[in-house]
């Protein structure tokens, strides 16, 4: 059963006001095209994916993240308690109002899910390197792609790079849509791919920018970005990265972007935007730096960030940023202010399933903020030492521009089940109302795992309310432990602020899957009937060979996990039977380990056809597919 560490911290140390002077550097890209998604095809929708993937960071770092959470799991091992310290909760209080699978196309693992929701109820879920449109007014699927159809029209220098990383976000102001995603993964062929919708239909005409995911030229990649937007800007952060080097040792320093959002909106042929990056605590760089969303509205002229020191076994120090005025002003200033607190947060253990894999936590970064007038709320990993599980650390920042702000915060946990990749959402209609949904996985060592959510309101807390149940446990890589995702993704409904809605990730038979949920907080809104948009693809039973092609014979989505020994460049191709060429699926880097590539062969033919694999002039395998 459910059961909450409950502390309150009221007082929060400011040990430095500005700790290091940021810079600031203006630019503009000019690398720019507009594309009509309604004509647009990617008829092969290609993906590959190293199913070892390790986390986000680097080679080394999963294997010290590791060892940091055993030397934890030790001094803290996990206890399941009977007893529950729960005050007089509120637990009808949340409505499922729809419930349904979300974008079945992406077998990848893990999910990074990222949704948005407009005024007039159309929806936008991305996760991995595919996205959907979909009304929910309607309960009508507009339109599922890759996001590899998005750069088809001009951008043919990053035609077969790896597209990853989404995060879509909705505009209330102006009724648009911006999603931002990454494209390639070395220094020589990174890329931020930022796209604007021209109107506020998105299976219409989107306007694309490509910025230089090498932001200061300095020889690193970009990973990891999180966005968020004000009433004139858009803000992209993201983690500078040394090439195929440890995480510790690679990683250099975070960076934001800040773009004057109607450039995109108006297809103008440069984005402006300043670069902002030396964001230190003295000598040291913080990392993972993650924007706060406006709560009920955007924010005017000041955007705020959030970061912690999210590797460390044990810390008390949070990180709040401010960038302020418009980018183009002399008045454009930046601050960062260290708060310590009085109670400290942890790692997390990786969450555990039934059938002995455990789920990976990652580490303790912020993973999802939202703001109001005179608050700012945060949620990320932290284990309940009380119980040994992985637990949901949420936070509210009161005051947060006096000198001495003060900091209320809660361990959301539970006696048996895990709590991962949390993220909120407010539900609040007046000035400074604190009430909102946090949305999360989770995981149970006795059952399966799934998506649910809690709702905040006036001190107190929902007990966790299950969204969707998983089929079974997540099992996709090789080894004891599988990737549970990076982020999940949540949007309050701006007209309808009884109304959030949520992408989260569950496992199912063969893969894993993604679940959107909309849920209500007040019984003045509207239940309507739950309706999937559309079936589950149905696929073959992995025998996880090294090289397993499925399903076979195939009409549409096709397939292949492999294996190879060293990250190298492949190339991968599709033949006739006769030898012919069809076409180039891919020609990129593949990471070492497991690796699965996915495409749609809905186009060709019927008949035979060979999928080879190529390393350089070496032909590594090839692979019979028939196509019925």
């Amino acid at each position: 059963m459910m059961l909450r560490k409950y502390f309150v911290l009221t007082v929060v140390i400011v040990l430095s006001l500005k700790l290091n002077s940021q810079v600031v550097k203006k630019s503009y890209t000019t690398n720019y095209n507009k594309i009509n998604l309604s004509k647009t095809v990617d008829k092969w929708k290609v993906n590959v994916q190293s199913l070892e993937m390790i986390n986000p960071g680097g080679n080394s770092y999963s294997e010290f993240l590791l060892n940091q959470k055993k030397r934890l799991t030790d001094l803290h091992p996990r206890k399941r308690l009977t007893s529950s310290n729960k005050k007089n909760l509120f637990n009808d209080s949340i409505i499922i109002e729809s419930s349904f699978e979300g974008n079945p196309y992406d077998g990848k693992v893990p999910n990074d899910n990222t949704i948005a929701i407009s005024n007039n109820g159309i929806l936008i879920e991305a996760i991995n390197a595919s996205f959907i449109i979909y009304d929910t007014e309607n309960n009508e699927l507009l339109y599922s792609q890759t996001l590899h159809a998005m750069l088809l029209e001009d951008f043919w220098e990053l035609r077969f790079l790896s597209k990853y990383d989404p995060k879509v976000i909705y505009d209330p102001i102006e009724d648009r849509f911006i999603l931002v995603f990454l494209a390639g993964k070395t220094p020589s062929t990174s890329n931020v791919c930022v796209a604007f919708t021209a109107s506020n239909d998105p299976t219409g005409d989107w306007n694309i920018y490509v910025l230089n995911g090498d932001a200061l030229d300095t020889g690193h990649w970009t990973d990891y970005p999180a966005i968020s937007i004000t009433e004139d800007n858009l803000f992209i952060t993201g983690n500078l990265l040394l090439n195929g080097v440890s995480w510790q040792e690679g990683f250099y320093q975070s960076v934001i972007w800040q773009i004057d959002k109607y450039d995109g909106y108006y297809g103008n042929d440069s984005l402006n935007f300043s670069l902002w990056s030396e964001f230190k605590d003295d000598s040291i760089y913080v990392r993972n730096i993650h924007p706060v969303r406006g709560a009920r509205e955007l924010q005017s002229n000041k955007q705020f960030f959030l970061s912690n020191k999210n590797f460390s076994l044990e810390s008390d120090t949070l990180y709040l940023i401010k960038i302020e005025d418009n980018p183009f002003s002399s008045a454009t200033s930046s601050s960062l202010k260290r708060l310590s607190l009085p109670e400290h947060y942890f790692l997390s253990p990786n969450g555990q399933q039934y059938n002995g894999q455990e789920l990976a936590t990652n580490d303790s970064r912020v993973l999802g903020g939202i703001i109001d007038e005179n608050w700012i709320q945060y949620v990320h990993h932290s284990m309940d030492t009380s119980t040994g599980t992985s637990g949901i650390y949420h936070g509210i920042i009161y005051n947060y521009e006096d000198e001495n702000p003060q900091i209320q915060g809660e361990i959301i946990s539970d006696t048996v089940n895990d709590f991962g990749y949390p993220n909120i959402a407010s539900t609040g209609i007046n000035i400074n109302e604190t009430e909102c949904i946090i949305g999360f996985n989770y995981t149970s060592v006795d059952d399966t795992n799934g998506v649910a959510c809690v709702y905040y309101k006036d001190e107190l807390y929902s007990d966790y309310k299950i969204l969707h149940k998983g089929e079974s446990a997540i099992n996709i890589l090789s080894g004891d432990i599988e990737r549970w995702g990076d982020y999940s993704g949540i949007q309050r409904k701006y007209d309808e602020p009884c109304r959030v809605w949520i992408s989260g990730m569950f496992g199912k038979s063969t893969q894993n899957g993604s679940w959107i949920s909309g849920v209500a907080v007040s019984d003045t809104c509207k239940i309507a009937e739950p309706n999937p948009p559309f079936t589950d693809l149905e696929m073959k039973d992995n025998n996880k060979n090294n090289i397993s092609l499925y399903p076979n014979p195939s009409e549409e989505i096709t397939s292949v996990d492999f294996t190879v020994n060293n990250s190298s460049r492949m190339k991968i191709e599709v033949y006739s039977i006769d030898g012919a060429k069809i076409t180039t699926l891919y020609d990129d880097l593949v990471k070492k380990g497991q690796n699965r590539l996915t495409f749609d062969i809905a186009e060709l033919n019927s008949g035979i056809y060979i999928v080879k694999f190529e390393n350089g002039e070496n032909s590594l395998f090839t692979k019979k597919l028939v196509k019925q």
